[in-house]
């Protein structure tokens, strides 16, 4: 599988590594929704999902969604967002209405990321 994490803190983005043994998958990493853009001009093929967090600076998870959306190559991308936000959070409710696949609540498990990811992936829109 191949997965871009867009999560801005270190500490978890090496945690979400974990959940994904590199001899399994192939994992790319961007510190903000910029870099991860500028990720998916480099890459040749769509990722199979991606893990975003909504809170981030210089472009944050929602300005982020919005761009992916405009991009036909990775407009379908299954979105798995991980992030401490409420329910009730207008971040959270703007990511929700521009079709993410998944919300996981922070702090969540390895294995439960995995098997959040692992499910929006075969379950991507073709």
């Amino acid at each position: 599988m191949r997965l871009l994490i867009v999560e801005d803190s270190d500490l978890i983005r090496k945690v979400t590594r974990l959940a994904f043994p590199s001899r399994q998958h192939e994992l790319h990493e961007a510190e903000n929704g910029r870099k991860a853009l500028d990720i998916l001009t480099s890459v040749s093929e769509p990722f199979d999902a991606i893990v975003l967090d909504l809170q981030m600076p210089d472009m944050n998870g929602v300005e982020f969604l919005r761009e992916l959306r405009h991009r036909p190559r990775h407009a379908a991308t299954p979105i798995v967002v991980a992030t401490s936000e409420t329910e009730d959070s207008p971040l959270l409710q703007e990511a929700r209405g521009l079709g993410v696949a998944a919300v996981l609540k922070k702090p969540w498990k390895p294995n439960e990321l995995a098997a959040t990811v692992q499910h929006a992936a075969a379950n991507r829109r073709l």
